[in-house]
């Protein structure tokens, strides 16, 4: 099976990462998974790049992940790890590895790893109506590796009860918990993100690089 290719197009000193699955929700393999971090990495060697956006189209930024023909039958914890849990955390490591801002653009609903993803990166943008959730709870899965993204963004007991109550935040309180950092309307998002990030990166390289190092 050949590899799944993300849509990224460089507009000036910005690298646009398109999840490329609108008709899934943009949910993701684990091997998109380690694909995307491929990627991720790729765009951060690229010294004309300034900033990093993970974006979608569609009715969702990301589903969350997508298991379709996974299964665990003959593998060995050790195998279990790095193949199963490593793509989740490759993605989030990525993220920390790039070194300048990576941006999520979240014009829709962000589930599961979407909203860990949206979580992880170094700013959030969500458009007004988007909710964020992590149901896993639901599917009598302990979201661990969601968490691992979240600690240290979002207060623990805020954390602890978003995990265990599984119930969608608004964009608004998304804010207020950390998962979000600007939210901007619905009818102006894709204009208003775009303004922010044409700004942000017209920055000195260095400045952007050693903001985030620090």
């Amino acid at each position: 099976m050949s590899e799944f290719q993300f849509k990224v197009v460089q507009r000036g000193s910005v690298a646009h990462i398109d999840l490329s699955r609108p008709d899934e929700g943009n949910a993701l393999t684990r091997a998109m998974m380690f694909q995307l971090a491929k990627v991720l990495r790729a765009c951060g060697e690229d010294s004309s790049t300034n900033l990093v956006v993970i974006e979608g189209s569609g009715p969702f930024f990301c589903k969350g992940r997508d298991g379709k023909g996974e299964s665990r039958a003959g593998m060995t914890p050790y195998e279990i790890r790095v193949q199963m849990m490593g793509a989740v955390l490759d993605v989030y490591k990525a993220i920390a590895d790039v070194p300048v801002p990576v941006i999520a653009k979240v014009h829709a609903d962000a589930v599961g790893f979407g909203s860990a993803m949206a979580v992880a990166c170094d700013i959030t943008l969500a458009a007004s109506d988007v909710k964020f959730s992590f149901p896993e709870i639901e599917h009598d899965i302990p979201p661990t590796m969601a968490m691992c993204a979240a600690l240290g963004k979002i207060p623990a007991k805020a954390l602890s009860y978003l995990i265990y109550s599984a119930e969608a935040v608004d964009a608004q309180e998304a804010k207020q918990l950390g998962i979000a950092s600007k939210v901007f309307a619905q009818n102006s998002f894709q204009s208003d993100a775009d303004a922010f990030i044409d700004k942000l990166s017209s920055k000195p390289k260095l400045v952007l690089e050693t903001i985030k190092k620090y």
